[in-house]
């Protein structure tokens, strides 16, 4: 497979999975939105963010309003992953 195309090349051709083919194949009907993704404000992201990865809410909560919004850096959740690794 080639990362760059999403295509797999074989000796007889290319070919692209498509979602029409992985519903035929597992016989999953899709009809709808398969994830939806209702917009969050920043009170509906602390409580994942304390519930989930152990941060305590005044760190999730700065972090929320340093950037105007329901949004964490990618870089401090590496940072939060890194922490906890050392300190098992």
């Amino acid at each position: 497979m080639h990362r760059e195309t999403n295509n797999f090349h074989l000796p007889v051709g290319e070919m692209t999975v498509t979602l029409d083919d992985v519903s035929m194949l597992l016989h999953l009907p899709i009809v709808r939105q398969f994830c939806p993704n209702a917009p969050l404000d920043n009170v509906g992201v602390v409580a994942p963010l304390i519930e989930l990865l152990g941060v305590d809410r005044a760190k999730a909560t700065a972090e929320l309003t340093q950037y105007r919004g329901a949004h964490a850096r990618l870089s401090w959740l590496r940072d939060l992953y890194e922490d906890c690794c050392e300190t098992k």
